[in-house]
């Protein structure tokens, strides 16, 4: 079962690129089906998740297009490579969850400070990467598999594609975050939706990644509370960090952007997704204590 959910995680992440890069990048088309096509080979040899994604990353002459479908892909692989390391029930998990969790504060620090946008995206997609080992340490050392075990990936990959689709049409072309000034104007539901997105991601209440974070915390906290209390302070760096581009989004003014209706419905029900996910908590972990056996 944990093959087919990541199985659906992918398929998702396909078509969303896929319809992506109809509209703004074609040759990425070509990207998109080689990622889905060892995607699908890497869940019946996790070990290659690991093999496709090192290649990528030190390739660094990629288009826009290119470099945002790279980190969707590259964060469910890595995750299924993750679980499936943590099935081989590795030692000092408990150490493994700490260090994870200072990084992550470093890393959120620094993406406060970080305005090109590439390096501001890879900090973001590393940061959630980091809370997938997080929630995997915790869940081996309780020794508990449920969902707290996908929880992370799954909120991410709605909250993460609606984050990587909007910031790639309003950011085509430009290098640096303040310069998505006037979003609200050129497509104001597109906007909202970023918005939304990037609530999420800071972590607040009723939204679909506070469901993630809150089930680390608790779990984490019968633990050892140190975990807990760290990821308190990630949480907190993380809102100011994707403050600073909800407020770009929100000022200044610039000419309206034609955005493919098609784009429009699809953030807007991924967006819609990451709202019911987070009003309706119990819903998505009982989907997930039910999937994952």
């Amino acid at each position: 079962m944990i093959q087919a959910f990541f199985a659906f995680l992918i398929i998702i992440i396909g078509i969303s690129f896929t319809i992506y890069s109809f509209f703004y990048e074609k040759k990425n088309l070509i990207l998109v089906s080689l990622f889905i096509l060892f995607s699908v080979l890497s869940l019946f040899f996790w070990q290659v998740a690991i093999l496709v994604i090192l290649p990528f990353i030190f390739y660094k002459k990629y288009h826009f297009g290119q470099f945002i479908t790279l980190n969707m892909f590259a964060a469910a692989l890595l995750s299924w490579f993750y679980l499936n390391l943590f099935f081989l029930d590795l030692p000092f998990t408990i150490l493994i969850a700490i260090i994870s969790l200072i990084v992550l504060c470093s890393l959120a620090i620094l993406g406060i400070f970080e305005n090109d946008i590439r390096s501001y995206l890879l900090l973001s997609n590393a940061i959630q990467i980091l809370f997938v080992i997080v929630d995997l340490s915790v869940a081996n050392f309780l020794g508990e598999f449920g969902p707290l075990i996908t929880i992370q990936i799954f909120n991410y990959t709605f909250a993460g594609l609606v984050f990587f689709l909007t910031i790639g049409m309003f950011g085509r072309n430009k290098k640096y975050v303040y310069e998505l000034e006037g979003s609200l104007f050129a497509s104001r539901w597109n906007d909202v939706f970023a918005t939304i997105a990037c609530l999420s991601l800071a972590g607040l209440p009723a939204f679909n990644m506070f469901v993630s974070e809150w089930l680390m915390f608790i779990k984490s906290f019968s633990v050892t509370p140190v975990i807990t209390i760290l990821g308190i302070f990630a949480a907190l760096l993380l809102f100011i960090m994707y403050y600073k581009v909800i407020y770009f989004l929100l000022i200044g003014k610039t000419r309206k952007k034609d955005i493919p209706q098609s784009m429009t419905l699809l953030n807007g029900t991924l967006a819609i997704i990451c709202l019911l996910l987070g009003f309706f908590p119990h819903v998505q972990l009982e989907i997930l204590s039910r999937l994952v056996v």
